[in-house]
């Protein structure tokens, strides 16, 4: 059964003795670290299983309900998928980076033994995130739904049309909009595809989610954040190539006429943070807010070569 964690709770105060260590698909340095992670716990007579990212669903819950804690080594397309497919029952999880990116991964993989006895002692803490619930429905009758952890994106497909779209939300009709497409953000997607879209950027511990329009035609409609407790209803209004695309993973096809519900998911997934600032910091280093100009930026390039020769 689920039951939230408290944000902010030290990762000593957890009984942390079964490991579970998710490695990236055919990823060797990542398979091989896993191993030598494996070894490491098993020093310390802790327990440690490894299973590949691509594991069934149904699989993966057998094995979240006899660990204490998902180590996944990867990217973050690979922490969001295993941390979809876990909702029904989660458990909290850290990342170790083997991606492009690794906005969402706290350790380096060369830190890999620094940052698990961080964790191991109480230098981590627990920081929550509430990810999106959708529905697609046709003909009354919902056909696909399910759990994003970064974006619910209803766009059109490989013609260069726009699509044309009904906007409720609450029930209160917003707009009818022809435009790219629709990004439905939870605040830890904010730095995905709706900051592309000059989507605003959030926490990604706050209770809320994002409206994001791409590329509206004519009008006006900047993107909207509103509570957990609002529904964003969208009705697709004309016989157009459209899809629903869930944290760039999965994709369903939008007929004419179909309504796709997407609000604030009733659980919160997990996750292990050695900095409750690590969001702040990371806008900056993976370079989603740039220094200004002057002479700011030129002292910025010092520091920056400074950090580098130290």
């Amino acid at each position: 059964m689920y039951s939230e964690i408290q944000n902010g709770k030290k990762s000593n105060e957890f009984a942390l003795h079964n490991f579970l260590l998710v490695v990236k698909e055919n990823h060797e340095d990542a398979h091989h670290l896993a191993q030598t992670i494996k070894a490491w716990l098993e020093e310390k007579s802790l327990s440690a299983s490894i299973v590949n990212a691509f594991i069934e669903k149904s699989e993966l819950l057998e094995q979240t309900q006899k660990h204490d804690i998902a180590v996944i080594l990867g990217g973050d397309g690979t922490i969001l998928g295993i941390s979809r497919n876990m909702y029904e029952n989660p458990i909290p999880l850290v990342g170790i980076n083997f991606g492009k990116v690794g906005f969402l991964a706290d350790i380096a993989p060369d830190k890999w033994e620094e940052g698990l006895n961080n964790l191991l002692s109480g230098k981590y803490q627990i920081q929550n995130v509430t990810p999106l619930h959708f529905d697609q429905c046709r003909n009354n009758h919902i056909i696909h739904s399910g759990i994003a952890m970064n974006d619910v994106v209803v766009s059109r497909g490989a013609v260069a049309k726009s699509i044309y779209i009904n906007l409720c939300i609450d029930d209160v009709f917003l707009s009818n909009l022809h435009c790219d497409g629709l990004i439905c953000s939870a605040p830890l997607g904010a730095t995905a595809y709706a900051a592309s879209a000059h989507g605003p950027l959030a926490f990604p511990a706050l209770d809320a989610h994002i409206l994001t329009p791409i590329s509206p035609f004519a009008g006006s409609f900047p993107p909207l954040v509103m509570p957990r407790e609002s529904t964003i209803q969208i009705t697709s209004l004309e016989d157009r190539e459209a899809f629903i695309t869930v944290d760039g993973q999965d994709v369903y096809e939008v007929l004419e006429g179909d309504m796709i519900f997407v609000k604030s998911a009733e659980h919160k997934i997990s996750m292990f943070v050695s900095d409750p600032r690590w969001f702040w910091k990371r806008l900056g280093d993976r370079g989603f807010i740039m220094p200004g100009p002057g002479k700011y930026s030129r002292e910025y390039k010092k520091q920056t070569i400074l950090k580098e020769k130290l």
